[in-house]
């Protein structure tokens, strides 16, 4: 992001932008807990400029999370009660997830235990090499798709997915590879391109964008 201030904290449109994903994760009935892994020694940041600034019905723990991101999941995940069937992560750099999404993933877990939000590539994809940049195969578009987040589990099989790959030094790309490893297939279910990772400032008004839009009256937006 070249800011001295981190993701979570970042503003958008007046708010930290972790209030977005976690205020839709509060309407979520079906939601018992929601833990947040954050930078050590940020709890109380935290705290204070994110979670004082929304009116949670749902329990919030906040921990200290690791120097990855899998090492985050992974603290979190000692965190889960050993009553919760499934396990919902979530990057909280997608701050434009919808009530409806969360609920679509668990329902679609409680069926296949593992699946993942994805939307098919518009881009042509091709691998080239590393040395002189040349393309050495275009790849079918038909079949590759950008992998999201919210990814649902079934709780045990995260657990041994994060269990194995902490024990083989292996690092993944995200949840749903750690579960793949296991030979656990993962489903992908039908994501929507608006569910943008803030990576960038180019992505920051891109999401301001989208949120100056939904502002806008009705009638103003169909001119």
């Amino acid at each position: 992001m070249k800011t001295r201030i981190k993701k979570p904290y970042l503003t958008l449109k007046d708010r930290p932008l972790l209030c977005y994903a976690l205020e839709i994760l509060d309407r979520v009935p079906a939601i018992e807990k929601i833990i947040v892994p954050v930078g050590p020694e940020e709890e109380d940041r935290c705290r204070t400029s994110v979670l004082g600034r929304l009116s949670m019905n749902t329990p919030v723990t906040v921990i200290s999370g690791g120097k990855t991101r899998q090492a985050s999941v992974r603290n979190a995940l000692d965190h889960v009660s050993t009553s919760s069937a499934f396990v919902l992560i979530h990057d909280g750099a997608r701050p434009f997830i919808t009530v409806e999404m969360v609920e679509t993933s668990l329902r679609e877990a409680s069926e296949k235990l593992a699946v993942t939000f994805g939307v098919p590539v518009k881009d042509t994809i091709t691998v080239v090499s590393r040395d002189d940049r040349r393309i050495l195969k275009p790849l079918d578009r038909n079949s590759l798709y950008r992998i999201q987040t919210p990814q649902t589990f079934d709780r045990e099989i995260i657990i041994d997915a994060h269990k194995k790959a902490f024990q083989d030094g292996f690092e993944g790309t995200d949840d749903a590879s750690l579960v793949e490893r296991l030979g656990f297939p993962v489903t992908v279910i039908s994501g929507r391109y608006r569910n943008i990772k803030i990576t960038t400032l180019e992505d920051l008004a891109v999401a301001e964008a989208f949120l100056q839009k939904n502002s806008q009256p009705l009638e103003s937006r169909q001119k």
